[in-house]
């Protein structure tokens, strides 16, 4: 490019010196009269008198433009000067956001805001700032502001989200993530949110409706989706069977097995309405199943019900039947245990607690040895020997929330402490990861309907 810009040039001044010599060769005479004057003179003097004029009348041009635009163009400077430091301003006060310095973004903020007239790029920081400062009335303006301007209405919406959890209006909460909602329907966080709070709202179908939604953009992985959904038709079933709708609460909870059958409150659920509706024998297929999968205590319980059995020899015979697919399980054993306590069968309990416990007794096998030896005639000593190691031993699985870690008497979709819903997980404490069977193991642990601007 270099090359061909001096060629260029080259070739002009050629031609210049060219046309000179011509010029020279050709001196030639040009006369002019005008008004009285005669002027005698050569064609090139001529002709550089007219380049000269040209020259001045454009440099006259030149002075022209420069004075009448000077004052715009001196406005437009400043205006350009105005910008700069109003930009500088605003990233000089979402630093100090990010540094946690409250003063700083608060003095930036209004920095800023006197030197942008575009409260789009403003209103964020003056929100942030507040937050900061602790005005939480500030924030509230500047996020209701940002509703104002159709780009900006998501991120107030999501401002406002977060100022209303933080102020415990759950439902004002809700009312702004379901508009926020309806404006982008595909973000993970507002996805999850959402679905949240309609659960602590107990709208169920409501929230079943988000997580569809969630399941058809892939926010939500169909794994995850479906357990959560067969934990809404429990939630559906409960809510169908207090308004007397008995046939939609069976149909429900059925919906709700085949979706997640290693369920334990899932299998509990359908074993409840189908016992309810006369049909043992389906329930004791049904915790059969479960029992496979996830085995637990009340499985147990409820499949003794369902087989309408009083007699506590037969009884334990069930409950082997029970537990034939898992019998390695300490479940297993501690359900077997419990039966031929009832049944009056002292080495049998004891064998399946022995192995239940094994080097390390939990404290409920512990205090179960030690029922054993009250009736069966074993002594204090022993009695008293069980219950003192029942105060040292390992804790038991418990309902525990895979979110927060809150321990829970009973199982609930909605953990009580932190909100998440299906979280509760039968399993013991500091048992986390993938090593668990599918019920422990359960949904990852997010934190939930926490949003942060």
């Amino acid at each position: 490019m270099t090359f061909l810009r001096t060629l260029f040039w080259f070739a002009v001044a050629a031609a210049l010196m060219f046309a000179a010599v011509w010029l020279v060769e050709r001196p030639g005479a040009v006369t002019v009269q005008w008004s009285g004057w005669r002027l005698d003179t050569s064609v090139g003097v001529l002709l550089a008198a007219v380049l000269v004029l040209i020259l001045l009348a454009m440099l006259l041009w030149l002075l022209y433009r420069w004075i009448v635009g000077a004052p715009e163009a001196l406005l437009e400077g400043w205006g350009d000067n105005r910008r700069r430091r109003g930009y500088l301003a605003l990233t000089q006060g979402l630093a100090a956001v990010a540094a946690g310095d409250a003063v700083e973004a608060q003095k930036n903020a209004r920095k800023a805001e006197q030197l942008l007239l575009e409260p789009s790029l403003t209103l964020l920081l003056s929100a942030q700032a507040a937050q900061l400062n602790g005005d939480r009335e500030g924030a509230r303006r500047a996020f209701n502001s940002m509703l104002e301007d159709e780009q900006m209405t998501f991120l107030g919406l999501r401002g406002l989200i977060a100022q209303s959890l933080n102020d415990g209006n759950q439902a004002q909460a809700l009312d702004y993530a379901e508009r926020a909602f309806r404006l982008r329907p595909q973000t993970p966080w507002l996805v999850h949110s959402l679905f949240d709070m309609q659960a602590q709202a107990n709208q169920w179908k409501a929230a079943q409706q988000t997580l569809e939604a969630g399941l058809r953009t892939r926010v939500v992985a169909a794994g995850k989706g479906r357990t959560l959904k067969a934990l809404l038709l429990v939630e559906r079933s409960r809510e169908a069977e207090r308004e007397g709708r008995d046939s939609e609460a069976l149909g429900l909870a059925r919906e709700a097995f085949g979706l997640a059958p290693e369920r334990i409150a899932v299998a509990i659920r359908l074993a409840e309405r189908q016992i309810k509706a006369g049909q043992g024998g389906r329930a004791m297929k049904t915790l059969e199943r479960t029992w496979s999968l996830a085995p637990h205590p009340d499985l147990a319980t409820l499949y003794l019900k369902a087989s309408g059995e009083t007699d506590s020899l037969k009884r334990v015979g069930l409950v082997r039947r029970l537990v034939e697919q898992k019998i390695d399980d300490a479940e297993s054993h501690i359900a077997i245990a419990q039966a031929a306590l009832d049944a009056g069968l002292w080495g049998e309990a004891r064998r399946h607690l022995e192995l239940a416990g094994g080097a390390h007794p939990t404290t409920r096998v512990c205090r179960m040895m030690a029922d054993v030896e009250e009736r069966s005639g074993g002594g204090s000593p022993k009695v008293h020997e069980w219950l003192a190691r029942a105060a040292a031993a390992p804790a038991d699985r418990a309902w525990r929330c895979s979110a927060c870690g809150a321990h829970h008497e009973a199982w609930r979709s909605v953990c009580e402490s932190c909100g998440a819903f299906g979280t509760l997980h039968w399993r013991a404490p500091g048992t986390y990861g993938h090593i668990l069977p599918p019920d422990v193991q359960g949904t990852p642990a997010r934190p939930v309907a926490v949003v942060k601007t």
